[in-house]
């Protein structure tokens, strides 16, 4: 089987070693295209096609695992609605990971941290990029301000991860990766992203898991509820766990699954 893991925005493949220290044990095992640098070039929709082909040439045949985190989501259930019109849709389950939902199947911004910056994205795209570019020269200069800023409203357990060092270093370098170098796929993901209908979520008919921690402020627990509701899946709970926290608990399991 193959597993392709899809990041977070802001994010980098270094999700992974947030939760596998030593790279060993993942490193054979998932596929994790960095986003931020891979073909800034092409459009949205050439970008997902770009992905999928990626997919296939890797995984001709056999079963293939996406795993989506937190936006990560979003490009997995793009390429799973891909690869089913290529054929390869009974090879084909999800694993969503502190899901983003289409943003048309609730009232979700005013609960979300960050959801001004999505509102801003949906309704002022010009001004959006703009606040992409402050960001990004603030994470060159000043990474643990927007560190600071990004977790100010921490929640559940990832509370007590912002506080380590260790997780502070990674998801610096991860923000100014995103932020800075890859500016331009991060943009074009979260306009992607505003814009997805929830129509396209309800035709992916591939089995869907989701794992979603009921302290996440990020991707609040509403947002699992509302995807259930509009494309039946498994629902995993994580009492006490927010957003990268549920990583850290969810993707050994997937992994053990998909050995």
């Amino acid at each position: 089987m193959t597993v392709v893991y899809f990041h977070g925005q802001p994010g980098s493949p270094a999700e992974l070693d947030l939760v596998f220290p030593d790279r060993r044990e993942h490193q054979e095992r998932v596929h994790a295209p960095d986003r931020a640098t891979d073909r800034p070039d092409l459009s949205l929709s050439a970008y997902l096609d770009h992905l999928t082909a990626d997919v296939l040439q890797r995984r001709p045949e056999g079963q293939i695992r996406l795993v989506g985190f937190s936006l990560g989501s979003y490009v997995a259930v793009e390429v799973g609605l891909r690869l089913e019109a290529l054929g390869r849709g009974r090879d084909l389950s999800l694993d969503l990971v502190s899901a983003a939902a289409p943003l048309d199947c609730g009232d979700f911004l005013p609960d979300m941290a960050g959801g001004a910056v999505f509102a801003l994205a949906r309704n002022q795209p010009r001004l959006f990029s703009a606040l992409t570019s402050v960001q990004g020269g603030l994470s060159r200069v000043a990474p643990g301000l927007l560190f600071a800023q990004i977790f100010a409203g921490a929640a559940g357990a990832d509370a007590q991860l912002a506080r380590d060092p260790a997780f502070q270093t990674t998801v610096r370098g991860m923000i100014a990766h995103s932020l800075a170098r890859g500016a331009r796929a991060y943009q074009r993901e979260i306009l992607g992203y505003v814009a997805q209908p929830a129509q396209r979520l309800a035709g992916l008919r591939a089995p869907i898991t989701l794992w979603q921690g009921d302290a996440d402020t990020w991707t609040p627990p509403a947002m699992a509820q509302a995807i259930v509701a509009v494309r039946p899946a498994t629902l995993r709970r994580f009492p006490g766990l927010s957003h990268y926290s549920t990583l850290q608990a969810a993707l050994p399991q997937i992994l053990a699954g998909a050995a």
